[in-house]
């Protein structure tokens, strides 16, 4: 995946992921049969390992903000540098498109619990103001995604995109909607 994430998805090549991984070209074959297959392979992986890598985040930072500030820099982080061989594969429009949107679903729905955990951990102990937790892993999710995915470039850097989704969600500093000014007439 580091390859994937390092150069263009059409300059990664099945002699440069054998290499990397330490095998001769037929070993990686045998288990793998095409690039595109190995890179969704390597994303289900991915998304699996960010899963797990949140839920212990439960138990080792004791500030809730840094926890959540965290968790969504390490999946921006490691989805966006993903984007640019995403959209390569999606605009293919083979069975590797579906089949790598298939995967993302699956991979976000097993984020989207773990987040939630910590948003409900920092909600309980008062750092967070959620009145629901559910639609805000939604938004925090659609955004990584949006931000790391939705053009096909590289994202933005994680730790702004991180500052922007989590501001709003510090307890005693949500946003106060404001009156619209009057309108003047001019005659």
């Amino acid at each position: 995946m580091r390859l994937f994430a390092e150069l263009p998805y059409p300059e990664v090549h099945m002699d440069a992921v054998a290499a990397a991984a330490g095998v001769a070209k037929p070993t990686l074959y045998r288990y793998v049969p095409t690039k595109e297959a190995l890179f969704i392979d390597g994303l289900a992986w991915t998304l699996a390992d960010l899963r797990d890598a949140i839920g212990a985040a439960r138990e080792g930072e004791p500030d809730h903000p840094a926890r959540l500030r965290a968790a969504v820099v390490l999946v921006l982080g490691r989805v966006g540098g993903l984007s640019p061989a995403l959209h390569a594969i999606e605009s293919q429009g083979s069975e590797f498109g579906e089949r790598s949107r298939r995967v993302l679903r699956e991979g976000f729905d097993g984020l989207r619990g773990a987040l939630a955990a910590l948003l409900r951990d920092g909600a309980a102990a008062g750092s967070f103001t959620v009145p629901d937790v559910d639609l805000a892993v939604m938004m925090i999710l659609g955004g990584i995604r949006m931000a790391a995915h939705g053009t096909g470039r590289r994202a933005p850097a994680p730790e702004a995109v991180a500052a922007f989704f989590l501001d709003g969600l510090r307890a005693g500093t949500a946003a106060v909607p404001r009156a619209a000014p009057p309108l003047r007439v001019l005659a």
